[in-house]
Parts: structure tokens; sequence; C-alpha cells
């Protein structure tokens, strides 16, 4: 994928593991929903969390045979959740496309996206059952349920110019609470059950920060690699942290009708730009990845699953999709 972090042996290999994972796991017997669950791995992905699962739990100790009977389908899991959340939003929010394809509820309809979701929120809720803990199944419900909390809540806000406060409050639901549980079960299923709160701590960090960038992508991104047009968010009602971060070099008036209606949201992601949002907004994003270094560096994960991680904090604030 063109960095360190994407070509390093380790990485490529647990990524292979999961991939298979994801396809073995999800096993339907109608085909309508194995049809649009590969529809919705084969539109690719970062597979950071499953990644960031796994790595935690090799660095503080799981073995090899550990992370391939026991810790990988705690990894699918958490990439099952993540995409049945996609397919759930892509239908709230009526969107046309998802990483610069068709949005599988445009192809298979509104019906079969939704329950192919719930099918991989059952088939995560199964594997946590059968593969992990009691307090491991706590961290991830509790990511869900934040999740669709901070869902609904960005949904009620839409077309309203919200606060910082409000903005972080949408972020840690909808976006940092399952980076916070993938890291928080990579400590769970490794032993290090004292580590938990830890990691869900870097995970938190973590997950605003790839929030961040998303919302720095979405003012000055490049359509063809974020996977959706510029200012796609502004037109969707939607005020995020480079809006947020010049609002006094902004007319009020400007900015509320652009929410409310779309109408000069072109201009307004121009003078957004210009006025240094996306800068702000990478800044912001490199404080809560140094307070995800130092985490890192307070915790005993040593040796090469230290450094890859390490190189996962630099990819998520250079990252260009």
């Amino acid at each position: 994928m063109g960095f360190p972090f994407f070509d390093h042996p380790l990485t490529l290999e647990l990524l292979r593991q999961t991939e298979r994972g994801l396809r073995e796991f999800l096993d339907p017997s109608v085909a309508a929903v194995l049809e649009a669950g590969n529809y919705a791995f084969d539109a690719g992905g970062k597979r950071l969390r499953p990644l960031l699962l796994l790595l935690v739990a090799r660095g503080l100790g799981a073995s090899d045979g550990e992370l391939r009977e026991r810790i990988l389908p705690l990894a699918v899991g958490i990439e099952y959740i993540h995409t049945a959340s996609l397919l759930h939003d892509d239908v709230v929010d009526e969107a046309e496309t998802r990483r610069g394809r068709a949005a599988a509820h445009r192809v298979f309809g509104n019906g079969v996206a939704v329950l192919t979701g719930d099918y991989m929120y059952a088939s995560a809720l199964y594997l946590y059952s059968v593969y992990g803990s009691a307090e491991a199944i706590a961290v991830v419900s509790e990511a869900v349920k934040r999740m669709a909390e901070g869902q609904v809540l960005e949904l009620k806000r839409v077309g309203e110019l919200i606060d910082e406060e409000t903005y972080f409050a949408v972020v840690d639901g909808k976006t940092s609470a399952l980076f916070a549980a993938a890291a928080a079960v990579g400590a769970l299923a490794a032993g290090a059950a004292e580590l938990k709160d830890l990691f869900w701590d870097f995970g938190l960090r973590l997950g605003r920060a790839f929030q961040l960038v998303d919302d720095a992508l979405d003012y000055a991104g490049n359509p063809t690699e974020v996977g959706k047009p510029v200012g796609q968010d502004l037109r969707e009602g939607k005020a995020t942290y480079p809006l947020l971060s010049v609002l006094d070099g902004l007319d009020p008036e400007e900015v509320k009708r652009a929410l409310l209606t779309g109408e000069g949201a072109d201009r307004l992601v121009n003078l957004v730009r210009k006025l240094g949002g996306v800068v702000k907004t990478k800044e912001r994003a490199r404080l809560e990845l140094e307070a995800a270094r130092r985490i890192l560096e307070k915790s005993p994960l040593k040796g090469e699953e230290r450094e890859l991680l390490l190189s996962l904090v630099d990819f998520v604030v250079e990252r260009t999709y």
C-alpha cells in the first residue's frame, strides 16, 4: 500500500490470515447474504482494527499458534462489526458510493444490506462467545453501544453547526470506540487483563486521529484515492473539525446555509482550506498520536510489534486515503 507499515512481512502475513478468516468464518446458508458480504469485503479496506488487535496480542506474548487458533477469530469479529457498521451507515446516510464504487445497498437493496450487517454482528457475537472471554465480550459490546450512540448523535445534528465537544463525542462513538476495543481485546487475548484500560486509551487516541485525518481528507483529499467526492461531509450537513477550527474567519450565515442546503459548499471548502482548516486538523491529529506514542512507550510492549505499532501511528497521519 506504499507505506512501511503495510510492506512489513509480519503485517503482510497478518493481513493474509485476516482476509482468509473474513471469508472462512462468514458462512451463511442464504446466497444473497454471502454475495453482499463478499461485495463489502472486496471493496478493500485497510483492516487496521484487526491488525491492531493481533499486533497488541502478539507483542504482549501471544504465540503464533495462539494467534491462528484463538485470537484471529476475535480480530475477524472486530472487522465484521466494522463492516456491519458501514453497511448500516450507508443506508442511514443514503450514500451513493463506498470506497470508490456503488454502496452495497445501491447494488443489493436496503433490506439485504441491513440484514447482511445484522448477520455480521451476529457472526461477531458468535466468534466472541466461542473464542473470547466474558471480559472481551463486555469490551466489544461497550464499543458497539458507543458506536450506535455516536451515529445517532451525528444523525440528530445533521444540518447544524455543532461545537468541538459534540464533534469529539461523535468521533469517540462512531470511530474511536472500535479502535479502542480492538487494542483492549488484544491485551485481554494475550492474558494481560491489567493492561486492558491502557490499550483501550491507546486505541481511542489512534481512532480519534484516524477520524480527524479522514475529515481533513474530505476537504483536501484526492477523490480517486479517498473514494468519495471532496466536500461530501459538508454537503451531507456534517460540521467536522476542518470547518470548526476556522469558524472565526467564516460568515456564520454562509456556513449555516451550506450545512442546511449544500448551497455554496464548494466555495466554503476552498475557504476552509485557505484559512488553514486542513492544517489545523492534522495538527490536532498529531496531538492525539503523540499521546498514543507515550502510551506505547510506558507499556511493556517491545520489539517488532512495538515498532510496527509506531509505524501504524505514522501511517494514520501521513495517509492520503
